[in-house]
């Protein structure tokens, strides 16, 4: 599909939310992690090796050069290639894209003159690449101890969510369908708001859920601009009883992981589905971005509560080790590209997805990788600006928070503006929207 006229979104276009993203968020982020390196070298030392604190020094020399690089928009530069033992080595991918990147325009791509995607993506394969180089701190994350805070913080209303889920989950076999209709729609709400829990958003800021989220949800539903609700849920109990497989790719970790597993749990105990395959990223990505040791380590963390919280996290347990629930590493999702690609870059994630019954994307990157980052007009249909993205049925839950937004009504954009003019950028507007491609 030729959207070649279409311009993407670019930090070139001086004021926009990418160019400040460029401009000032990303500095931030690098300098949060370069002060952290610094501070915790010592104690870093005493975990992982006397090399690993004399690394530091080396890790943080890397990132301030990128920082540099950065703030004075300088060429990027090709990833060491390739990574021995590295199962999820994407340095060759990137370094085609580098080298596509120069053949199209005759240039090396710059920090404000490629695309947002692409120069956001690359910042956090480069913050990989300088730990990896460093071998003591290679599979170090340096947002761990931010992403378990997040979950930490929001311990208030991570027990009121897993109360819920008992108390529906309890009573799942009295429910009429219309009123097993309401509780499932409610969770996917839940899902969408626990969107708003991002840390690269706050620039690696303290970022919780402190209130029970089902208090707020009567509230909050004017304000999901786009809502297929309705559509989705006569999709899930039309699937036959030997095709309710559901392919989730993750966002972030902390409450929002919380908020999707519940809401599987859901779906898993009213039959909805009958198998989950659970896509996290496979290094540290986008500060707060869930990889699976966070998955796992969310997991045993609430398994150790009592009450409602420890029962809850048996259950995943108990999902995760016969199999109904899945895991499935792939390094496509920290690429460059966006899923228009995916086929031909990653053909055999493609075919796999194109299996399930339905595939949600959770989050903002998600739903820029499947808009391609253009800059669609607002009325554009979802099914359009995912151009040659087509694997199987798809959900795009996510706040708005920067990023393409498609698929609304004529001059809904204009009217939303009226009211509140940051609307696409303050995570204060979602979206659950289905393309089923038929």
């Amino acid at each position: 599909m030729d959207v070649s006229p279409l311009p993407v979104l670019s930090p070139s276009n001086i004021g926009s939310f990418a160019y400040l993203t460029i401009k000032d968020r990303l500095p931030v982020i690098l300098t949060r992690v370069i002060d952290y390196l610094y501070r915790e070298r010592i104690s870093l030392g005493l975990k992982y090796g006397e090399a690993a604190q004399e690394g530091c020094k080396e890790v943080v020399s890397r990132l301030s050069q990128m920082k540099n690089e950065m703030q004075t928009n300088k060429d990027f530069q090709l990833l060491s290639s390739p990574q021995p033992n590295n199962p999820f080595d994407d340095s060759e991918i990137w370094n085609q894209q580098f080298e596509s990147y120069v053949s199209m325009y005759g240039v090396s791509p710059k920090w404000f003159a490629a695309s947002w995607l692409y120069a956001e993506c690359y910042m956090y394969a480069r913050i990989h690449e300088a730990l990896y180089l460093c071998d003591p701190l290679r599979d170090f994350d340096p947002f761990e101890e931010q992403k378990q805070k997040s979950l930490v913080d929001s311990q208030i209303a991570v027990e009121a969510l897993t109360e819920k889920v008992l108390t529906v989950c309890s009573a799942l076999s009295s429910y009429t369908q219309d009123q097993l209709k309401q509780h499932v729609l409610k969770f996917f709400e839940v899902s969408l708001w626990g969107n708003k829990c991002d840390l690269s958003i706050s620039s690696g800021g303290d970022c919780c859920q402190a209130e029970d989220l089902f208090s707020s949800l009567d509230k909050l539903r004017n304000n999901i601009i786009v809502n297929d609700s309705n559509t989705l849920w006569q999709l899930l109990i039309s699937l036959p009883e030997d095709q309710r497989d559901i392919a989730l790719v993750l966002d972030n970790a902390g409450f929002e992981l919380i908020s999707d597993l519940c809401l599987m749990t859901i779906l898993m105990e009213a039959g909805l589905t009958t198998s989950l395959t659970l896509y996290p990223k496979t290094r540290p990505w986008f500060v707060s971005d869930a990889l699976e040791k966070d998955l796992r380590w969310t997991v045993d963390k609430l398994r150790s509560n009592s009450g409602s919280i420890g029962q809850i996290a048996t259950k995943w347990s108990s999902y995760l080790s016969d199999g109904r629930w899945k895991i499935c590493n792939n390094k496509f999702w920290t690429t460059g590209y966006n899923y228009a690609k995916m086929s031909k870059i990653s053909p055999d994630l493609y075919s796999q997805l194109s299996k399930a019954s339905l595939i949600i994307f959770k989050g903002d990157l998600n739903y820029r990788k499947l808009t391609g980052d253009l800059e669609w007009p607002t009325d554009t249909k979802f099914e359009h600006a995912l151009q040659d993205f087509r694997p199987t049925p798809l959900l795009a839950v996510r706040t708005a928070k920067g990023g393409p937004v498609v698929g609304l009504l004529p001059d809904q954009s204009k009217t939303i503006s009226s009211v509140d003019r940051d609307w696409n950028i303050n995570g204060d507007y979602g979206m659950i929207q289905l393309c089923t491609f038929s």
